[in-house]
């Protein structure tokens, strides 16, 4: 999880305006994007500092393994779980995650349309 420690506002942009984002805050001035990208780096920190030798969740081989969490979905209560991969599958996990919302194949047969499943199967999932 991650907490922006910004105390300040980011209002709402009308729907023509930054494709929907928030504007700078209010109260110092921050765009949006800079706050998004030191939570990022903040990921990318802990992601490295936690790395260590294990099986990876995907192929099961024995290697250095990173976690991987995706974004939490509307239809679940609790954080999703974090999971373990190795350098390619994490990143075919994310490269999956971003171009059909889903991470795995039982998110999107338990959630997602038919289209949806569709895509997924069809567009080259881990």
């Amino acid at each position: 999880m991650t907490i922006s420690l910004c105390k300040h506002r980011f209002p709402i942009q009308p729907p023509h305006g930054s494709l929907g984002a928030p504007g700078d805050c209010t109260g110092c001035g921050t765009t949006w994007d800079t706050i998004q990208d030191e939570l990022q780096k903040q990921t990318d920190t802990i992601r490295m500092r936690t790395a260590h030798e294990g099986q990876c969740h995907h192929c099961g081989k024995t290697r250095m393994v990173f976690s991987y969490q995706r974004e939490q979905q509307p239809w679940e209560q609790d954080e999703p779980p974090v999971l373990w991969l190795c350098i390619p599958d994490w990143g075919q996990a994310k490269a999956t995650e971003e171009t059909t919302g889903f991470a795995d194949f039982n998110d999107v047969f338990d959630h997602g349309t038919d289209d949806q499943l569709a895509r997924f199967v069809f567009g080259g999932a881990p």
